[in-house]
């Protein structure tokens, strides 16, 4: 069996980084600024964590991508007791109806409305794009359930490795890592077409870019290692 551990998933981001031209030290300043935001957070990582296991653990999860199906989300509500949103699909969630425990978050295809607004579990994710975000936004998250993760090997009490690379395939990771007992994907199109929820300043579906297709294509890749890894039923429900 493949073991995905924080090293290999090390080696995975830095590949990553190298294709995208993303920049490790960067990605490790976005950590230390999270991990001071974080201070002084009403709820602290232990407890927030331990609340979050006690949801996922052995339970069906619904990850929701930010993908053209996932305005389908309602229609398998029935066969899922967790609802795992990735970024903008918690907007897409809340539009069909259906409001998500935990939202996975780089807080780039949210508004700050959509994460003041919502009282489940905030995993928020530091990258070297985020910074300006991480320090205007997340202290307004005082005093929500926020998880802070990072795609760099630095943990702290406040912060913990996450592995993936998009926040839908964080998301895939987040349920596996606490236990999920299978995992269904909505939302995840990797057909070359944007969903109108991927961005809070979309009004429509839209072709990918070729650097959003190189994203699709290593968020699929990387939810197909997980399954080899963690042998977890995971289907693509739409």
């Amino acid at each position: 069996m493949l073991v995905l551990n924080s090293l290999v998933w090390a080696s995975l981001h830095d590949i990553i980084r190298r294709e995208f031209g993303f920049s490790h030290e960067e990605d490790f300043t976005a950590a230390e600024v999270l991990n001071v935001v974080l201070q002084g957070f009403s709820k602290t990582r232990n407890e927030v964590l331990r609340d979050l296991r006690k949801l996922i653990k052995d339970s069906k999860v619904l990850v929701v991508g930010a993908g053209p199906s996932c305005k389908e989300v309602h229609k398998f509500m029935s066969l899922y007791d967790v609802v795992v949103a990735a970024d903008g699909a918690l907007r897409c969630c809340r539009y069909a109806g259906v409001e998500p425990q935990v939202v996975v978050t780089d807080l780039d295809g949210v508004n700050l409305s959509d994460l003041v607004s919502f009282n489940g579990f905030i995993v928020v994710h530091a990258h070297g794009d985020n910074i300006d975000k991480l320090v205007s936004w997340t202290p307004i998250l005082k005093e929500k359930k926020v998880l802070g993760t990072s795609q760099v090997l630095f943990s702290t009490s406040n912060i913990g490795f996450s592995g993936g690379f998009t926040d839908g395939d964080r998301a895939v990771y987040l349920a596996l890592e606490n236990g999920a007992a299978e995992v269904g994907l909505i939302g995840f199109n990797f057909e070359g077409v944007v969903g109108r929820y991927s961005k809070p300043n979309l009004k429509n579906e839209t072709p990918a870019s070729p650097v959003k297709k190189r994203k699709l294509y290593w968020c699929k890749v990387l939810i197909d290692l997980m399954r080899l890894s963690w042998g977890c039923r995971i289907d693509y429900v739409a």
